[in-house]
Order: structure tokens, then sequence, then C-alpha cells
């Protein structure tokens, strides 16, 4: 394979189209309930759950064209019948969320293929199915025209899954870890910075509660409560704004708030629960974790007014607020014409302690070394 050096003029337009649609896609179809990816609108008509299959088995089919063109000279590769493949592979009766997981680690397959491709392959060509002659680059580029066709009749948006330009999009700010780690918390931050006119779907948030409900907590007493402003009650939305500190005047501009409470007791015997807080915070935690997948940014803050918080909120003894979480899809403007603090303060690399800082080895004064 050559080593030649690749421009981004010379990769096809459908590449860069790609790799946002990988990025993007996978948190809008979580958001499709299993029983509506599974109904077919009519008895000769995919479920949606067949038509992301067909979406799948294309990804299979193009993959390998990639891989062949550039093996042989011209080849006469087989068409495939989208019917009969979406059929034996019983897209219609698998789980909702295990063909999302396909359908990505598919095009990531193909995007990796697609990527190390030289620039020459791309002029390289071949038939498909008894076809006229196609380069390479036309396999690509009308591969990804005919995904976007699928994933607008899924109900997918164009304009939420294709991003021009960048490799790397805000809020999109990946953690300069020591070894590798889950991409999630590779991509878990904190931005300050929201879409202001977009709300979170209702499934969104139900998904990020669900999450929190399945965090692990002493004794399984499971001591974290949401108070959940989602804009439905424009009121309470606004009493919960106006809890915050000055210094978190941006998250104001946030569609959704929650406040994570702690029990401050135990149920089985009211007695003081000092791993409650603690378990609030594992919670929480998938709770942001699960934002990431959706597409969503969250931050949470310490940065409010705790009593008034319990006048607002009628929130009962025995129960401690811990922190205000502004939760929205993430903002996608233009950092430039930002003022310079707010650009300044959202583009600062993500730093952590060293693990020798926050790891010991048996003793106290010995930094773990690995």
């Amino acid at each position: 394979m050559s080593n030649e050096t690749k421009q981004d003029g010379d990769l096809p337009v459908g590449i860069g189209r790609l790799r946002s649609i990988i990025r993007r896609t996978p948190p809008r179809l979580a958001l499709i309930s299993e029983e509506n990816a599974g109904r077919r609108p009519s008895p000769k008509q995919w479920s949606i759950k067949e038509e992301l299959g067909h979406l799948i088995d294309s990804a299979a089919n193009n993959h390998r064209r990639i891989i062949v063109v550039q093996l042989e000279d011209s080849p006469a590769l087989p068409g495939y019948d989208g019917d009969g493949w979406a059929s034996l592979n019983s897209y219609a009766t698998r789980a909702w969320a295990e063909l999302v997981d396909l359908w990505r680690a598919f095009n990531v397959q193909l995007l990796a293929a697609a990527e190390a491709a030289p620039a020459s392959a791309w002029s390289r060509t071949c038939t498909i199915g008894g076809s006229d002659s196609l380069t390479l680059r036309f396999v690509i580029d009308d591969y990804v025209d005919h995904m976007m066709g699928h994933l607008r009749h899924i109900g997918l948006e164009a304009s939420d899954l294709e991003v021009d330009g960048a490799e790397l999009e805000y809020p999109e700010k990946p953690a300069p870890a020591a070894v590798p780690i889950n991409s999630l918390i590779d991509r878990r931050w904190s931005p300050r910075l929201f879409a202001k006119e977009r709300r979170v779907e209702k499934e969104a948030i139900l998904i990020l509660l669900e999450s929190a409900r399945w965090a692990p907590s002493c004794f399984n007493e499971q001591p974290a409560r949401y108070l959940v402003f989602d804009g439905s009650d424009s009121e309470a939305l606004d009493r919960a704004r106006n809890c915050l500190v000055e210094g978190n005047a941006w998250a104001r501009e946030a569609p959704l708030l929650m406040l994570s409470v702690a029990r401050d007791n135990f149920t089985f015997n009211e007695s003081p629960n000092r791993h409650a807080q603690h378990d609030v915070g594992l919670a929480s935690e998938n709770l942001v974790l699960a934002a990431v997948e959706l597409g969503l940014a969250a931050h949470q803050m310490a940065g409010f007014d705790l009593e008034r918080s319990r006048t607002e909120f009628k929130i009962p003894s025995g129960f401690t607020p811990m922190a205000m979480i502004a939760i929205g899809y993430p903002y996608h403007g233009d950092l430039a014409s930002l003022d310079e603090k707010t650009r300044t303060r959202e583009l600062a690399p993500r730093s952590r302690k060293s693990i020798g800082e926050i790891a010991f080895e048996g003793t106290w004064d010995k930094a773990y070394e690995g």
C-alpha cells in the first residue's frame, strides 16, 4: 500500500460527512423506543429496525468494495438483495440497542478502511451488479448519500447529523489521558454553552434518570433524588435558574436543569448514611455519561443557593440538595463571535492531577506508579 501523503482535497466528500454522521447519529437513534423501532407502517414496508438493518448490510457490502477495489483491477462486484439480507439477518426481531451498536461498529470499520486508502485509490474503478464503470470515489460518496436518505426516512434531520469541516467540533474536547480510557469518560467534560432554543426530549430525560437509577449504592439504599426542571413548567424552571449564584449565570441559558438531592439517613433504621452523598455522586456520573452518549452536554454545579432551593422546591428535612446540573444540546455556533472570556474558558485545555498524585502504593507516602 502506498504511503503517499493525503490532503483533504484528495479525499471523497463522503469521508468527512461519514465522520460526522457516525458521531452524531447514535444519540438520535437511541431516542427511538423499542416499540416504535419495531413497528411496521404496513405489511409491505420495513420497520425502523429493518431499515437500519439495511444500512448495516450496506456498510458491510461497501466496506468489502473499498478493500477489493484496491486489491483487484476493475473488479466486477455483485450487488445484493436488500430485502433478502434484512430477512436473513432477522433485524425485525433483534433488540434496537443492539442494532444501533452494530450500525456504528460497521460504519467505524468502513470509515477506517476509507481513511487508510491512499489518494490514488479513489480513481480506481469497478462495476457493481452489472453497472457501468464506477470510481471508488463515487462508491463512497453514493454510499453516504444512500445512508442519509434512509436516516431522513427514519426521521432524523440531516442538519443534526452532518457538520461541514473540522474533524473535531465544539463541544468535543477529548481528555489527554495517560492511558486509553472508555470513550464516554474521554469525551465527558462540562461545557457552559448550549443550543438555547432546543428543548431536551422527554425520552432523553428518562434515559438520563434511568441511568442514574441503576448506579450502585451502599446496601442498595439508592439515596439519590432528582428535581427536574424541563421547561414544561416555565415558572419552576425560572425559580431553579434564580437559585444559581451569579458566577453560574451562564447556566440560566440551559433548557434543562436538574437538582440532585441526597437522602441523609438509611431507610431501614434511619441511622445516618455517611455514604449517601458519595452514592448520589455515582448516580450523577451515570447521568452525565448517559448525556454524552445521547449527544447532550451536562455541567454539574455546586454554585447554587442551597437554602433557597429547600424553600422553593419544598425539599423535606432529612434530604440535602447536592448539585444543580445544567443539561442541553451543545452550542454549535461561531465561537469567534463570543466574548473573549467565554471563548477562552470553553477552549481551555483539560487537565488533571497525575496518577501518582491521587493513588498510593500501600502507604500514603509512596506514589502508585503501576
